[in-house]
């Protein structure tokens, strides 16, 4: 028996640590992967990189205050996070604590210029301009201390520790307390965790007719127009005043009416960018019907059929219903 209970419980502490490591892995794993699915087109305020990177985080702090996902009250007034109760402390052996001083409760920040940049003047414009995105980094580590195991056991045969200093009473005031803790505390490795996440994710259908122009920051229309019309862009600070000038001299020797100036709408005036593009539905092809001169066309508004391979439309024809080609909804 003198042997067998010490086994017994140092098994179950086992178990705690174990639940403990894998409690704070889910806390950076789940944390990082929120981010995927933020909406990187709405406007960023307070000086954020984009709208809700703070929030993100702060909501995942909340969830993960108690150390687990599995026991939110959500309770607000006051915030279950600044309660020091000891509701979700109910371990037998070990509990886990983010107040240890060489602990971190998830923390998350975002580098914009860590990956993609060029070194290029257009390129670094526009990621100036449009970059809400970047190399966001997660990291997390968590303390554990020892409620049940005694330090030592039969001194006379070993001289080895079976545990770290033996703790009890109130977890928050042991974890906060000064003192050597290489000698009562378990600190768990440290947990980080990486995502690259896409500079240029528009969240909204994107549906732009040639010849209109379009100025809603969120669109794609105003993103291809900063770089097509950029003065960084040598073909068009090449190509415009040569257009003003072919209009002038076509002007000048009849070939063109007076009113047909360069007008500055993008259907018409080559300074001005002018793309198409319409949000596929279902199975139907992506095509816009385009009005001209003798009537109207349906034209595709992309490579879906090239007449030789049809390489879009056979990738979407293969992807099928479910992510990434999977044919069987949580089987692949």
């Amino acid at each position: 028996m003198l042997v067998i209970i010490p086994v017994f419980i140092y098994a179950i502490f086992l178990d705690d640590l174990l639940r403990h490591t894998l409690d704070a892995q889910e806390t950076a794993l789940s944390t990082i992967w929120d981010y995927a699915v933020s909406d990187y087109a709405a406007e960023p305020t307070g000086g954020e990189a984009f709208a809700g990177f703070g929030q993100t985080q702060g909501l995942a702090r909340q969830m993960y205050c108690d150390h687990e996902s599995g026991i939110d009250s959500y309770q607000t007034d006051p915030p279950e996070c600044r309660l020091r109760t000891m509701h979700h402390h109910q371990e037998l052996v070990a509990h886990a604590c983010w107040m240890h001083p060489e602990a971190q409760q998830v923390e998350c920040t975002v580098d914009q210029n860590a990956v993609g940049s060029y070194g290029v003047t257009l390129h670094a414009s526009y990621m100036r301009q449009f970059n809400r995105g970047g190399l966001i980094r997660c990291s997390s580590r968590s303390g554990v201390q020892n409620y049940l195991l005694p330090t030592t056991f039969l001194q006379e045969f070993s001289q080895v520790d079976l545990a770290k200093e033996h703790k009890d009473g109130d977890v928050h005031d042991n974890a906060e307390a000064k003192g050597d803790r290489t000698k009562d505390t378990y600190y768990l490795p440290w947990e980080r965790i990486a995502l690259v996440t896409d500079t240029w994710a528009l969240t909204t259908p994107q549906n732009t007719e040639p010849g209109v122009k379009d100025t809603e920051p969120t669109n794609v229309y105003v993103r291809v127009a900063h770089i097509y019309s950029s003065q960084e862009n040598s073909g068009f600070t090449q190509m415009s005043p040569a257009a003003e000038q072919l209009v002038r001299q076509a002007i000048q020797r009849k070939l063109l009416d007076t009113s047909l100036q360069l007008d500055n709408d993008a259907g018409d005036d080559p300074r001005n960018v002018s793309i198409s593009i319409k949000a596929q539905t279902g199975s139907n092809a992506p095509t816009q019907r385009i009005d001209q001169g003798d009537g109207a066309g349906t034209y595709f508004n992309n490579e879906w059929r090239d007449w030789e391979a049809n390489n879009n439309q056979a990738t979407a024809q293969a992807r099928g219903e479910y992510y990434m080609g999977c044919q069987q909804p949580g089987k692949c």
